[in-house]
């Protein structure tokens, strides 16, 4: 490996030995050799309150070696790791190169006061887990070097990582396409994208055209679209008991529309986030949300609820629960200022409340529909709830 008289020597040890974010970080494909960090590891980092994340830092333990690779980076690509590795200092230390030899290099280094060493860390396991979003993520976060600081840039990044977990889940998913047009990557032709927000939410102004049903393109077209992450509904049912559990809390659509009442009665619902299932992130909802073990779950329709505007996906299931009374508790995450309040309904009231529009909640009423097509055939069947699976 040759470098420029500015360039500088760096060790990774971490997360940018995977060659694909590597590229994506630094904009271009940088060569690298593989070389060892004696006496350190490689360890998970905990932040002070113990929580655990998904990248590491080094642990200086006698007799250890960390693993890793050297690249020279020039001026500019150090500034775009700076960027993306807020947190850290490098220090220049000696590393052995895959032929014996040592060599001085540039390490990263926590910054005193920001993470703690955990367990020991794996590549192999975070490429497993976390490689292909933290890949699509990368493009998005380091399109804000130069628009905002480090230090904003990565308070946004776990809102990035949602939305790029849902892309790579909208990708691998069946397409079908019976009745509507059987697309082709070349129907769409986007002209240019910008980001003219991005915090919780993302706003997406595209300028693009698009095949018509004749097979011409259309004219340039301006369309903005506003940006979230894929999300879970759940809607707990006790098939012995024919009862429902809703949850109650303050909603910021109806407020900003003007409504008198902005609380409204929904089924459990929260985002998927990037390191869980749609399934799992509906099981932890129902915990965070109501106290909730569910049992079975069954997929229900999933649908974008206002695709002229709204990338967000809804993955909707009906979960089998055993619900007494007395069933749930006030839930909700304080950190996320939530405040939610439990309500067991009988199916008839839930009904009953669709149609006095006291429920106004799409993804709960669709639901609801959908439990009143499957409800009888649940209610016969004789196995305990915990022994039943899907519909099928």
């Amino acid at each position: 490996m040759t470098g420029k008289t500015l360039d500088t020597l760096y060790f990774f040890f971490g997360t940018l030995r995977h060659a694909p974010l590597r590229d994506r970080v630094f904009g271009r494909a940088i060569e690298a050799e593989a070389a060892t960090l004696q006496n350190h590891e490689t360890r998970v980092a905990l932040t002070a309150g113990g929580q655990e994340q998904s990248f590491p830092i080094l642990a200086a333990t006698p007799g250890t070696t960390a693993e890793g690779v050297l690249v020279h980076l020039g001026p500019a690509e150090a500034a775009r790791m700076a960027f993306y590795e807020l947190g850290y200092e490098s220090r220049a230390m000696t590393v052995i190169r895959a032929d014996g030899r040592p060599v001085t290099a540039r390490v990263l280094i926590p910054e005193d006061g920001h993470w703690r060493p955990g367990a020991r860390w794996s590549l192999e396991d975070w490429c497993a887990e976390w490689g292909a979003v933290c890949v699509a993520a990368a493009d998005e976060y380091m399109a804000l070097m130069g628009r905002v600081s480090p230090e904003v840039a990565v308070l946004r990044y776990p809102m990035i990582l949602v939305r790029a977990a849902s892309a790579l889940r909208a990708r691998s998913e069946a397409a079908p396409a019976g009745l509507r047009r059987d697309a082709r990557p070349e129907d769409i032709e986007t002209l240019s994208c910008s980001q003219g927000y991005a915090r919780f939410f993302a706003v997406e102004d595209y300028r693009l055209r698009h095949r018509h049903f004749d097979g011409t393109m259309s004219r340039p077209l301006e369309r903005a679209v506003f940006v979230s992450g894929d999300a879970t509904v759940v809607l707990p049912y006790d098939p012995v008991r024919d009862r429902v559990l809703l949850v109650e809390q303050i909603r910021m659509g109806p407020m900003a529309r003007g409504a008198a009442n902005a609380w409204q009665i929904e089924a459990i619902a929260g985002r998927v986030d990037p390191d869980e299932t749609p399934e799992q992130a509906a099981r932890r909802e129902a915990g965070e949300e109501a106290g909730l073990a569910l049992g079975a779950l069954i997929p229900a329709p999933r649908f974008y609820p206002s695709p002229g505007a709204k990338s967000e996906y809804l993955y909707c299931y009906l979960a089998l629960a055993d619900l007494p009374d007395g069933t749930g508790r006030p839930g909700g995450l304080e950190a996320e200022g939530e405040d939610i309040r439990p309500h067991l309904v009988s199916f008839a009231e839930l009904m009953h409340l669709i149609d006095t529009a006291e429920v106004e909640n799409g993804p709960l009423i669709v639901l609801a529909l959908w439990l009143a097509q499957h409800r009888d055939r649940l209610r016969a069947d004789p196995r305990p709830i915990a022994d039943r699976g899907n519909l099928a």
